[in-house]
């Protein structure tokens, strides 16, 4: 579950950099990612639009589905014939909780010029996010494409964890692949958990 929750805050951060950036970039895109993290390295396809987002990881038998127009992100499992329905848990422009605005951090970019990356000329930024009027900060790396609202590439500053966009196609995408699933089953977190551990033991037990 870590992973499905971590991709998750990344795609709403991408949802929120890609409403806040300017008309002229509203966009729909499909891309194919490659997220590493240690030794291990995960790829699969993303296909969004300002508003919605669908992460889909090779081999994992899991689809990720984010609507920020409906504040929902649904967790599919095609051979289980099951999802799971969660709130939304990224701030869109203008929203508050208890009337105050969410602590979304104070960000600043030192630019570190360009370097080639996937063979585009990409801008390279050293990122530092300040939490709590600057108690707590995190810092990451990422790489910028002109005429592209959203990092094509980001990394941990020792490098243990990046993620990266590759084929970079622009079109509109069919709404379906946003849509709720139908004739699958909702579930809980809970139930979800169960199947697993039911899964692992029939696993151990071969």
């Amino acid at each position: 579950m870590k992973n499905i929750i971590f991709r998750a805050a990344l795609c709403a951060a991408l949802l929120i950099a890609t409403a806040l950036a300017p008309a002229s970039f509203a966009l729909d895109f499909s891309a194919e990612f490659v997220e590493k993290e240690g030794e291990t390295t995960r790829k699969g396809k993303i296909y969004m639009t300002a508003e919605k987002s669908r992460f889909e990881l090779n081999g994992s038998g899991e689809i990720e589905v984010t609507r920020a127009d409906k504040k929902v992100m649904w967790l599919v499992f095609p051979k289980k014939k099951v999802y799971v329905e969660e709130e939304f848990f990224g701030a869109l422009p203008g929203d508050a909780t208890n009337g105050d605005p969410k602590d979304t951090g104070d960000l600043s970019r030192e630019d570190l010029g360009y370097e080639i990356v996937d063979t585009f000329r990409l801008r390279k930024y050293l990122v530092t996010v300040k939490y709590n009027n600057g108690e707590t900060q995190d810092q990451y790396y990422e790489w910028r494409r002109n005429g592209f609202p959203i990092p094509v590439k980001m990394q941990s500053l020792n490098g243990e964890y990046s993620y990266e966009y590759k084929k970079i196609k622009f079109a509109p995408q069919d709404p379906n692949l946003f849509a709720e699933p139908k004739g699958y089953r909702k579930i809980g977190i809970e139930e979800l958990d169960e199947l697993e551990t039911v899964k692992q033991n029939k696993t151990k037990k071969k």
